[in-house]
């Protein structure tokens, strides 16, 4: 008698049973196919890639030289076909040149907007506290103009400064120079006038150093803030103790601000050295003219370099920017490399994911147009800057010697 009831609960459940099966057979039938458009709907959506930049404030005109930079390498890149398939878009932040800003640019950008990659800011000042951002959230952070000691010391192992050399050694090529002119030509003594900056004080430090260790004798190592604009004091100093070589550890309008500043209390060098100033040709010609006569600096890159994809970077920067050859920033030419460097790795890992690509930029070898690049474990690069020199209407190599275009002049030219 019990039979029955039983039965029919067992013709219930089977019952259920089927059209469960029959629901989810429904719901699949009616899904895509997933592989391929999923793959299609993440290719259509655009790579977005972050940056807080200085566009605004004191390092303004390397920072807007930065993003430029960028934006030539993302036009290049997206004419080709993109990152991984898809388009590359640039979100730049202003951080007025004030490093709590930048701070809250790169949290916003990685915590809030969820950028799949940040790429660096510039200046030392800002990638010390932006690059930690980068590396409490995991993100790689490949940067164009921070290579003070303080940007590797820190243990991050998310850092990669795209320049052939840390920016302490900067000034090395010059002091080759200066060490191995003759005994007669050799300058006796040297006065430094530095920027409170990591960048500029690091130089400063290291080619003080190394000067003295050739016999030079320092009579004036000055510093002033970022915020002086009045150096006729500073320049009255110089003047009176007279050294045979000036070195100016600044950026761009400290720089001019120094020189017109010697020009002004009738102070003549026989040799002079300035940091970033004059690697902004454009800006440093226009300010200065002929005072620009024989001024050494040294940079990273150079418009006739040979380096990977060097001359398409020129010609589409001076089509995009309507510049000269000449008048092309070596800021951007370091911001094109980052996004060489990046997407190069990228490339190899078939990947956006951070962790993967921090190892394989501690990994890989690249390619880019300050030549072959390669990273230890701290970020640093390993290379030599090159040394250039005011000659004419044109900023020209003159070291090393296989790089050379020409040979220096000295002494130099009145102001």
């Amino acid at each position: 008698m019990r039979t029955k009831p039983r039965r029919m609960k067992q013709a219930q459940l089977l019952l259920a049973a089927i059209a469960v099966l029959l629901a989810v057979g429904l719901l699949a039938a009616c899904q895509p196919a997933t592989d391929e458009p999923q793959s299609a709907q993440a290719n259509d959506s655009p790579l977005v890639i972050g940056a807080s930049l200085p566009l605004t404030g004191r390092f303004e005109d390397s920072g807007n030289a930065a993003k430029g930079g960028y934006e030539v390498w993302a036009s290049m890149v997206n004419e080709a076909g993109g990152v991984l398939g898809r388009q590359v878009e640039l979100r730049f932040l202003d951080n007025g040149s004030d490093p709590d800003t930048a701070v809250a640019d790169y949290e916003k950008l990685i915590g809030e907007d969820k950028v799949d990659l940040v790429v660096g800011t510039f200046s030392s000042l800002l990638v010390i506290p932006t690059s930690q951002v980068a590396a409490d959230h995991g993100y790689a952070y490949v940067e164009p103009a921070g290579g003070a000691p303080d940007v590797f010391n820190r243990g991050l192992n998310n850092l990669f400064f795209a320049q052939p050399a840390q920016s302490v050694r900067q000034a090395d090529p010059f002091a080759l120079y200066v060490l191995g002119l003759p005994e007669a030509e050799r300058p006796k003594t040297f006065a430094v006038v530095a920027l409170d900056d990591p960048f500029t004080l690091g130089v400063a430090d290291r080619l003080t150093a190394l000067l003295n260790e050739g016999g030079l004798e320092l009579v004036l190592d000055t510093t002033y803030s970022e915020d002086t604009t009045d150096f006729s004091d500073i320049a009255a100093q110089v003047a009176d103790l007279d050294p045979d070589l000036i070195v100016g550890a600044t950026q761009l309008v400290d720089s001019i601000g120094q020189i017109q500043a010697y020009q002004a209390a009738n102070y003549q060098p026989r040799y002079a050295y300035f940091t970033n100033g004059p690697t902004v040709p454009g800006a440093f010609h226009e300010a200065l003219s002929t005072a620009t006569q024989g001024i050494f600096s040294s940079v990273s890159w150079f418009p006739e370099a040979k380096g990977f994809q060097n001359a398409d970077f020129v010609t589409k920067y001076a089509e995009m920017f309507g510049v000269t050859m000449g008048e092309i920033p070596e800021d951007a030419a370091n911001a094109f490399t980052v996004g060489q460097i990046l997407v190069q790795a990228v490339d190899r890992i078939e990947s956006l994911d951070n962790a993967a690509l921090i190892e394989e930029l501690h990994r890989g070898t690249f390619d880019t147009i300050v030549g072959s690049l390669s990273f230890d474990e701290t970020g640093a690069p390993q290379g030599n800057y090159m040394l250039l020199q005011w000659q004419g209407d044109n900023f020209v190599i003159v070291g090393p010697s296989d790089r050379a275009e020409t040979d220096p002049v000295s002494p130099k030219p009145e102001w």
